[in-house]
């Protein structure tokens, strides 16, 4: 009796699909608490941060940049229905560009966003750039990394 007869197969492809059923079971589940869901513009968006002051969330982009994503008004207290944010690209700086925003961190007390900029294919460049949450001018851009 060799190890791949049909038996051992079919027992495979039954196990297998147990795990992938109950996954697909969460996803189309109502969720017990509110959802905000958006659909990108493009390929992968690496970090997020909620700005509760402007009540938006903050993504960076893995081509490079940030967008807004910005709450409706008075929709943070109701949890009956699910709310589609459009994203709203702020920062696309020309001296960063072919580089991607790895991280990003909202500094309230300066009202800056801290960007870190790198290459992610090559990692020859890295840097670390600030904006003015209010404005979106950039306030200074640091390299990091060799001459």
């Amino acid at each position: 009796m060799g190890i791949c007869s049909t038996k051992f197969v079919f027992l495979l492809f039954l196990l297998s699909a147990i795990p992938i059923a109950y996954l697909i079971s969460l996803e189309l589940a109502t969720p017990p608490t509110h959802v905000y869901q958006y659909h990108s513009s493009g390929w992968f968006r690496e970090c997020a941060k909620w700005d509760h002051l402007n009540s938006r969330f903050l993504v960076s982009f893995l081509e490079g940049g940030v967008a807004q994503l910005s709450l409706p008004k008075g929709s943070e207290g109701d949890d009956s229905t699910v709310t589609v944010l459009e994203e709203l690209t702020l920062i696309k700086d020309v001296d960063l560009a072919g580089n991607g925003s790895l991280g990003i961190v909202v500094d309230h007390q300066r009202n800056r966003l801290l960007v870190v900029s790198t290459d992610v294919i090559g990692k020859n460049y890295a840097a670390l750039a600030a904006y003015d949450l209010s404005t979106w001018q950039r306030l200074f851009l640091t390299h990091l990394s060799g001459p």
